[in-house]
């Protein structure tokens, strides 16, 4: 099952890297405070997000920032149609804390979840495999690459004021 995830190391050059990371750590982005990490009703956990792009459409003058990401990371999905980019923002709440387990789109059963950290942190994605949790760290400029049907969860980091990602799913009609 490791076998449908992958990671990338320095995804983008740096130049586009920086570009991005001023953007969304700049006091100028607005984020959006999520009171639920997933979408299960009791879900306690909350995040800061901002949707790039949903239901086929752009949702944020940012947008074009990402052009170039948003080129690399489809070039390592199997799925190449876009359902929805959103960032997420999580702050340090003084312990690492791993959000309830879940996939993006719980009624899709074919498509692919990539996720573009833009920070170093000891947070990450912890993914339920049938015979182990797998922890990825959140290491800058490092895209991970998965099956959007294998559970996951978003992780907390103890040791930065911030961990910032940005999250994309592809599928195929």
């Amino acid at each position: 099952m490791k076998n449908k995830i992958k990671t990338y190391d320095n995804l983008i050059n740096q130049n586009d890297f920086v570009n991005i990371y001023e953007t969304f750590t700049s006091h100028n982005f607005p984020w959006f405070l999520n009171k639920k990490t997933t979408h299960y009703e009791d879900d306690n956990n909350f995040l800061f997000g901002h949707i790039l792009w949903v239901d086929g459409q752009v949702n944020s003058d940012f947008y074009n920032t990402i052009i170039n990401l948003q080129n690399a990371v489809v070039s390592k999905s199997k799925h190449k149609r876009l359902m929805r980019i959103k960032a997420n923002l999580y702050v340090n709440q003084g312990k690492n804390i791993t959000h309830r387990k879940h996939t993006d789109y719980p009624n899709i059963n074919d498509y692919t979840t990539c996720v573009y950290n833009l920070t170093t942190t000891n947070g990450g994605t912890v993914f339920y495999l049938p015979d182990e949790e797998y922890h990825i760290p959140s290491v800058q400029n490092s895209l991970v690459v998965f099956d959007g049907t294998i559970e996951h969860s978003g992780v907390t980091q103890s040791d930065k004021d911030y961990r910032v990602l940005i999250n994309f799913d592809y599928y195929e009609d």
